[in-house]
């Protein structure tokens, strides 16, 4: 596309981060304001964001960080205090850059509008005092420049657009003298121009422009196939533009031609100097960036700093493609020794062992390679739970607990969104009104909090609040309206029926999160995961969701079990117990069939029925997975050991069915399904009590 388009991955990616930094360290400065690290790191952050976007040729980015910047330096200079009003206003910019950079990423070119945002900034940067603004005056100076006055340069590229067609334009700009956002104006003048054409020269300096430093009236020269008379109307139809004076340059070409034969002469050997030097230049300032921001932080980063070794950017397609040719390994390895144990050859065994061993070695390797650290994801809620709590009137905090946990790239990439869901409904239909808190003899400040933990081989989060929880009976009056039969249903299996698609208990549609309706979308996103969810509340307690995922997606231990004449695999991670049961153990309950395990009634779910399968005669047993605190059955015929087994994704019409996770290839080449333990125990609960 350009010559910046080798490094846009690049740009990208460090612009998140800079992106994230600014929100982690806004919200930190609004708790402390007089904390100088956090808003040395802010500056530092927003530096290297507006270099970087400058040096991408991205102006609207850069112009909106520069006046972001400007309204920060009169805070750091105490000409102004930092208010949640101010901090709301930088928090939009960011939001706008966020949205800018999206469009950059998706190759839209159509730049977002920030006249609004320039407005306020401006209100800001020219209202913080009657000082400021008399200093600002005696700065501004009333200069023009004659066609003698252009520089060498400038009369090339005027030359230049001329021979293609293009008309230059020397432009006086007059604001009305009552104008108070004379920054703001000349802003929206520029960006209006430049919609159409290109500005290569301004006077006073851009820099001043922005920050208001100039008496009534500004100078341009402006590059565009525009008529004049157009642009006049498009200048002033700016709200407080007085007029434009809008002047055709014509250069005298025995002099436009001497200045372009010389400065051809060096453009050439320069223009790659110079690129170089720019590239070379910001690499270097993001590095001293990176080195104060360690050397300021060194007390919180101390026990960490240490094991930061030499680290490259890997391209995530070329990640993807190694874990993939791991996984094909591990089913050949597989094959191998099912071979291997078939033809009985003792010179076989030792080289085997040793390709299991590599092999093994390998997939570790590459599964460690690819974790991530939740806090990728969970970093984004703070700043959510902040914009609710104005939203919303109510007085929230979230507390934010394991979020180094490490869960597989591909798992953390998609938590996002069912996180979101959850947590807006917490805030929305949970925490209660302040008025309503105090009146329950609760704190003033409602309490969500993101808990994440590893539990053997798999990641449990939890999402819970303090607040109002879910009343049992208001679940038993919807679920009634709906048709449900609730006879014989306990209160823990009635609140799992929010995730019953469109099943909802609030009264009244809200901006922030409808009705609540989607909780069915959150469960079936966690289980295409290869995770399950549960729900539980207490009324005036709170509410807490139950999240658990396996470590990766790729490679799992797993149960094989037979079921008639059909192989099934069973993910390890949710089965809490296997035992043998006779036929007089499976007892009739309600029209239903349990087991007694520990004193406790446990539901049992036939695969076969399920799985339209005939059963096979003899002895069965039963597969215990347990989702929250209640346990399942899963009854099969066969136990055919555990083994590990590579993850591939179901496509067609199989895609659909949500009793499977997906497939896998055994030693012997057969494919066998994978199943959904969790969807077939929550679909049990919805077939009981539908």
């Amino acid at each position: 596309m350009d010559d910046n388009s080798k490094y846009r991955d690049l740009f990208f990616e460090e612009t998140d981060e800079y992106l994230q930094t600014l929100n982690e360290c806004l919200l930190l400065l609004e708790k402390d304001p007089e904390n100088s690290n956090v808003l040395d790191e802010i500056f530092r952050a927003a530096h290297t964001l507006k270099g970087m976007a400058a040096t991408m040729g991205y102006k609207t980015m850069t112009d909106l960080t520069h006046m972001m910047e400007s309204v920060l330096e009169l805070y750091r200079s105490g000409e102004i205090l930092i208010t949640s009003d101010i901090i709301s206003l930088i928090f939009k910019c960011l939001d706008r850059l966020s949205e800018i950079v999206d469009d950059i990423r998706e190759e839209k070119y159509d730049e977002i509008n920030i006249d609004d945002l320039v407005e306020e900034l401006s209100l800001v940067l020219e209202g913080n005092n009657e000082k400021a603004k008399t200093e600002k005056k005696e700065l501004g100076k009333e200069i023009r420049i004659s066609t003698k006055e252009i520089s060498e340069t400038d009369k090339m590229i005027i030359h230049n657009a001329t021979e293609k067609n293009y008309n230059a334009f020397d432009i006086v700009v007059t604001l009305e003298d009552y104008s108070l956002l004379k920054g703001a104006r000349s802003y929206i003048v520029i960006n209006r121009l430049e919609q159409n054409g290109e500005i290569i020269y301004t006077d006073p300096s851009v820099e001043d422009l922005e920050d208001g430093n100039f008496e009534d009236s500004f100078n341009l020269i402006y590059i565009t196939k525009e008529k004049s008379e157009d642009i006049k109307e498009v200048i002033e139809d700016i709200s407080e533009v007085k007029s434009a004076e809008i002047n055709k340059i014509i250069l005298d070409e025995s002099l436009a031609k001497e200045s372009i034969v010389e400065l051809e002469k060096t453009n050439k050997e320069e223009k790659e100097m110079d690129m170089k030097e720019n590239t070379i230049t910001t690499n270097n300032e993001n590095i001293k960036d990176k080195k104060s921001i360690d050397n300021k932080n060194t007390d919180v980063k101390t026990n960490t700093s240490h094991h930061i070794g030499q680290t490259i950017r890997v391209d995530i397609n070329r990640l993807d493609n190694f874990m993939n040719l791991v996984s094909e390994l591990v089913i050949y390895r597989t094959r191998l020794e099912d071979i291997a144990g078939k033809i009985n050859n003792s010179e076989l065994n030792e080289p085997l062992e040793q390709v299991a061993r590599i092999t093994s070695d390998l997939q570790d390797l590459v599964l460690k390679i690819r974790m991530e650290p939740v806090n990728v994801v969970f970093n984004r809620f703070p700043r959510m739970i902040r914009d609710l709590s104005k939203q919303l009137d109510k007085d929230m905090e979230l507390v934010i607990e394991g979020e180094e946990t490490e869960l597989d790239r591909t798992v953390v990439s998609e938590l996002g969104e069912p996180l979101i869901h959850l947590i807006r409904n917490a805030a929305d239909h949970g925490i209660e009104t302040k008025e309503e808190r105090l009146a329950k003899g609760k704190t003033e400040k409602g309490t969500i909090r993101l808990t994440a933990y590893q539990e053997g081989n798999r990641v449990v989060i939890i999402v819970s609040d303090d607040g109002k929880g879910m009343s049992p009976e208001s679940i038993k009056e919807s679920a009634i309206r709906k048709g449900i039969d609730v006879s014989g249903i306990d209160e823990k299996e009635l609140i799992q029926l929010i995730f019953h698609q469109g099943f909802s208990t609030a009264k009244e549609v809200t901006d922030v999160s409808g009705r609540g309706v989607g909780m069915d979308v959150v469960r079936q996103k966690i289980n295409s995961l290869g995770g399950s969810i549960e729900v539980e509340s207490e009324v005036d307690k709170g509410t807490d969701f139950i999240i658990k995922l396996p470590l990766t997606l790729s490679i799992i231990q797993s149960l094989m079990v037979n079921i008639g004449d059909h192989t099934f695999a069973v993910p390890l991670g949710i089965i809490d117990k296997v035992v043998k049961v006779e036929k007089e153990e499976i007892l009739k309950s309600h029209n239903s069939e349990i087991y007694m395990y520990r004193n406790k009634a446990v539901p049992v779910i036939r695969l076969n029925e399920k799985l339209s399968i005939e059963a096979a005669e003899g002895e069965k047993h039963i597969i215990l997975v347990q989702l929250g605190d209640q346990h399942y059955g899963l009854l099969v015929d066969k136990l055919m050991g555990q083994q590990e087994i590579v993850i591939k994704k179901l496509t067609g019409i199989l895609s659909k069915n949500k009793e499977y996770l997906g497939a896998t290839i055994l030693g012997n080449g057969e494919i066998i399904l994978i199943l959904d333990a969790s969807n077939l125990c929550y679909e049990r609960k919805v077939d009981k009590i539908g």
